[in-house]
């Protein structure tokens, strides 16, 4: 009998990521994402800062699809796509918060960076193992043996995830 895992192919890249918890608190603002200097930088450049005046060396530190965990009001005066876009640039496989600033959630969802509403933030340490099924609206942290309920994704957020984002999702439909 196939395992769960066993069925994920790489076009079902959204079923089930797995990675480590980095840890941030309540009330992370723009800037403690990604300073002002970097706001206009390429992509790149920019995912290279990601975090750093929080944790400085982060995206070295960081695995292709750890997940940044955070309290309440991650991001809550992020205007500029550009931050969310860095985040998804530095590797980073979901955002996990307990809320989010309005901006922020919308362009992440609308770039393809899964940024999922979880109450039991405090509950995830440091260096947790998470997987994360976004389709099942479930997080199973492995280091502890925890379930918390993704509450904010409708079925149109999670199509709109598994396109690639609203650009990749509008150049499928025949759009420019």
């Amino acid at each position: 009998m196939a395992k769960y895992e066993d069925l994920v192919s790489e076009d079902d890249w959204l079923l089930a990521l797995d990675g480590r918890a980095w840890v941030f608190g309540d009330g992370v603002a723009r800037r403690d994402i990604l300073a002002d200097e970097h706001l206009e930088a390429i992509p790149a450049v920019a995912a290279r800062q990601v975090m750093t005046p929080l944790l400085g060396g982060f995206a070295d530190r960081i695995h292709g699809g750890d997940f940044i965990v955070a309290g309440e009001n991650f991001g809550f005066d992020v205007m500029q796509r550009s931050v969310p876009f860095a985040i998804k640039a530095a590797g980073v496989g979901a955002v996990i918060a307990r809320s989010f600033g309005h901006f922020f959630l919308r362009n992440a969802i609308h770039l393809a960076l899964p940024a999922l509403v979880v109450e039991e933030t405090a509950a995830i340490k440091q260096g947790d193992r998470l997987r994360v099924d976004v389709e099942a609206h479930v997080i199973a942290n492995k280091s502890s043996g925890d379930r918390y309920v993704i509450r904010n994704l409708d079925d149109a957020e999670i199509a709109l995830l598994r396109a690639g984002g609203l650009i990749e999702r509008t150049k499928r439909a025949g759009g420019k």
